[in-house]
């Protein structure tokens, strides 16, 4: 069988030396510098988001509003597209055809959109399906290159410390206003998102526990129980700030706790030492003053207790008022998308649909808010009930397809890709349930990191599907098995 990466030497025209390899083997050499270098740019922008947030999200070409998300998204398109390994990619994976059907019809209303609104209105609410073009990115890539899956893995492994120090310093001092923005922005370098700390930190403590800690020899262990309750006080201090990330977490490690069983006496430890600490705070009254709310045992109480919904139902405290506006807007905005005119397509992208009921962020003086504050709601609301079919389905095929090829890998004892596969399925779990309380997929910070999620998970799961893995296999492993 001749190898599609290696030119085929003994043809003629091909002896070594010739022309003809040397043209291949500069080519080979430009399509993998290309890989290199969307592998080193999706990494680059992955940790911009998790450490620094809305002020790395800001970064853009002054004057214009393509900011460095866009820039790399292009860039990767441009490669996905010169490694014809998109298409392979998508006929390989079901959840990849239905995110496709889901972003054909984003871009159908988006088109509409401009037309009827103000452009760069309609493109920016989109943001909510074209993001979706990362997972088909990473996807692409990591057929095209083999190192790729593992050069995000290590990737994502050594930022882990960086994430707890930073993350840590980031919560405390979050929105604060020390005068310093993002240049050509009103975007203050402070401006962090407490949501997505508690999100990131629920995301390291299932690596940790379903990745890392299956393969760790004795010695490593140590380091993996110390990161954990890192990640889990960072948790902590996060879920004082914001309750649907304390919904998610609870969520995501019950459900880390049902998977993964050979970490569950890591997880026995780092209990014990999560609830030591929380009786220390609470026993020598330790609180720091943040901008929205204090950091404390009692505050992180009192947000659990607000989780009823129904406690002062007229907003007169600020833990409840939040719920009550955001209840209000939402029972708003579903009774007309489910008129009979937006019933099929929603409002479409450009309305300012939040502004429409007078509604802004939490208050009269709250920042702009053109949605429901509830991404599920804004997929709703903007794409009517067939853009709510097609995200659940293409949630449920991904979900369907991560679980099946879990257990596969499980019966050929791929500890790694199995509990890859479980940490891709708690990541998403913990998005989409912050994405109830907060419009966080909206934005590129939580969105490009759930959608890059979903690719390379889809990627990994195509190879759990072994009859059709050989059949459409990438390049590279079509090689392997012809040497």
């Amino acid at each position: 069988m001749t190898d599609p990466i290696r030119p085929p030497t003994g043809s003629a025209g091909y002896q070594a030396g010739s022309s003809a390899q040397g043209a291949q083997a500069i080519g080979l050499r430009r399509r993998t510098a290309r890989y290199v270098y969307l592998s080193q740019a999706l990494a680059l922008v992955l940790a911009g988001y998790l450490l620094f947030d809305r002020t790395f999200a800001w970064i853009h070409v002054p004057g214009t509003p393509i900011f460095i998300g866009e820039v790399v998204l292009a860039f990767g398109l441009y490669v996905a597209w010169r490694s014809k390994e998109a298409r392979r990619f998508i006929r390989l994976s079901p959840p990849m055809q239905a995110l496709v059907l889901f972003m054909a019809f984003g871009a159908v209303l988006t088109v509409i959109g401009t037309m009827s609104h103000n452009p760069q209105e309609a493109v920016r609410d989109a943001a909510i399906w074209y993001y979706g073009l990362f997972a088909v990115v990473i996807g692409a890539l990591a057929m095209a290159w083999e190192p790729a899956y593992g050069f995000f893995l290590r990737s994502y492994t050594r930022i882990i410390p960086v994430f707890l120090v930073i993350g840590t310093i980031r919560l405390l001092t979050a929105n604060t206003d020390n005068g310093i923005f993002v240049p050509d922005s009103e975007v203050l370098i402070t401006s962090h998102k407490p949501g997505n700390l508690g999100v990131q930190a629920v995301m390291l403590i299932a690596f940790l526990l379903l990745v890392v800690a299956p393969e760790l020899e004795r010695r490593d262990k140590v380091r993996n129980l110390a990161y954990t309750v890192g990640g889990l006080l960072l948790l902590g201090l996060a879920g004082t700030q914001n309750r649907g990330v304390m919904v998610a977490g609870f969520v995501a490690l019950f459900i880390v706790y049902l998977a993964g069983r050979a970490s569950r006496p890591i997880m026995g430890y780092v209990l014990v030492v999560v609830v030591a600490s929380l009786i220390l705070a609470f026993s020598f009254n330790i609180r720091f003053d943040l901008e929205r709310r204090e950091v404390s045992v009692d505050q992180l109480f009192s947000n659990l207790i607000s989780l009823d919904f129904n406690a002062d139902p007229d907003g007169t405290n600020e833990d409840d008022g939040t719920i009550a506006w955001r209840i209000k807007l939402w029972s708003l905005v579903m009774e007309d998308t489910l008129s009979a005119d937006r019933f099929l397509s929603g409002f479409g992208f450009g309305p300012n649909l939040a502004g429409e009921y007078g509604f802004v962020a939490g208050g009269v003086a709250g920042p702009e808010l053109r949605n429901p504050h509830n991404s599920h709601l804004s997929v709703v609301a903007r794409m009517g009930v067939l853009g709510a079919a097609l995200w659940i389905g293409l949630w449920t095929f991904w979900f369907r397809h991560l679980w099946k090829a879990r257990k596969r890998f499980q019966l050929v004892a791929e500890d790694q890709r199995s509990g890859f596969l479980a940490w891709c399925m708690v990541a998403a779990i913990t998005m989409l349930i912050n994405g109830i309380f907060d419009p966080s997929l909206e934005g590129p910070q939580a969105a490009i990191w759930l959608w890059c999620i979903y690719g390379l998970g889809a990627f990994v799961a195509a190879e759990g599907n072994i009859v059709r893995w050989r059949q459409q296999a990438p390049a590279w492993a079509r090689a392997r098995r012809a040497s």
